[in-house]
């Protein structure tokens, strides 16, 4: 039966300044590596079992992970542009068919308009230090959509499908970019845009 190493040779192998290997080492020594013992023990059987049940199929590398979370916000910040560039153009529609409405009603009657219509065809003109992201501009718009009344950030996060940890970076950034200081904290939590 040969001789195997002990813990002790292996520490003293270990802390040596020569440069050999394991097996250099205990054939110098006249002694074998003993190899990995075989250990019954329920953990290492369930792990085992449990890795070998891993078909490459299920089993996908982080990488491939953080290239498809990629892929799906890059297909979700295309999607957004999309949609805002649709709102956009029927936005603009509206607009024009308002403005022709208008044009036709102020033909018929030239009858001074009430304080109070004016104050509802007001446009509100909001200036910016810099562009806004798609998504601040999803989140602007949500703002605009509830002037003066609170908006939380669970409503924020189920526009964006994104966690509501993440929605305060945009309501941050926003904040930043506007020059004016309009949108506040709500005394029972949320934000609201006071115009």
């Amino acid at each position: 039966m040969p001789e195997y190493l002990s813990k002790e040779e292996i520490r003293k192998w270990r802390s040596s300044l020569e440069r050999i290997t394991l097996e250099e080492y205990a054939a110098r020594l006249g002694k074998v590596i003993q190899e990995q013992k075989h250990d019954d023990s329920l953990v290492d059987s369930v792990m085992l079992r449990s890795l070998n049940s891993m078909s490459a199929d299920k089993y996908m590398p982080k990488t491939e992970k953080i290239q498809t979370l990629a892929i799906k916000s890059f297909n979700k910040e295309k999607e957004i542009k999309e949609k805002k560039d649709i709102l956009s153009a029927t936005v603009k529609k509206e607009k024009d068919n308002n403005s022709k409405k208008q044009n036709e009603t102020a033909k018929k009657k030239v009858t001074p308009k009430k304080k109070e219509d004016k104050k509802e065809n007001e446009k509100i003109n909001f200036s910016f230090k810099k562009a806004l992201t798609s998504r601040e501009q999803l989140v602007f718009d949500h703002f605009l959509e509830n002037k003066n009344t609170i908006v939380y950030a669970k409503d924020l996060a189920k526009i964006l499908e994104l966690p509501r940890d993440y929605v305060y970076k945009y309501i941050k950034n926003l904040r930043s970019k506007l020059n004016e200081d309009i949108l506040q904290n709500a005394d029972n939590g949320g934000y609201l845009l006071k115009v």
